[in-house]
């Protein structure tokens, strides 16, 4: 049996992508975000730039940092488990890679 996997709904790229989250939410009157970043993103202000934007249009959120990289599966138990004991209706993930390959972050906002 074939199983389809839909990773994110929307995704935004390039300058500007941050300011879209709040439109995103906006227009799907979403209530609050589970924000998933990793320790070092918060470490060096990336997710910071993310939650401005959240608190300047009164967006209410959650930060979810137990991150690793190569998760186990207990990583992500314990990441579903946390989500959904959040509240939240919509997921902002912060991440794109390594930066020692020159990959740049990302901002993707999906609904489970």
């Amino acid at each position: 049996m074939a199983n389809r996997i839909m990773l994110n709904e929307t995704s935004y790229h390039g300058a500007g992508a941050i300011e879209e989250i709040a439109n995103e939410a906006k227009a799907h009157d979403f209530k609050k975000a589970f924000v998933c970043s990793d320790p070092d993103l918060i470490k060096f202000g990336v997710t910071k730039k993310v939650t401005d934007v959240l608190d300047k249009n009164g967006l209410a959120y959650e930060i979810y940092s137990d991150i690793k990289a190569n998760p186990t599966i207990d990583n992500v138990k314990n990441g579903v488990a946390a989500f959904k004991a959040s509240g939240a209706d919509y997921i902002i993930a912060i991440g794109g890679g390594s930066n020692r390959y020159g990959q740049s972050h990302r901002y993707h906002h999906c609904q489970p």
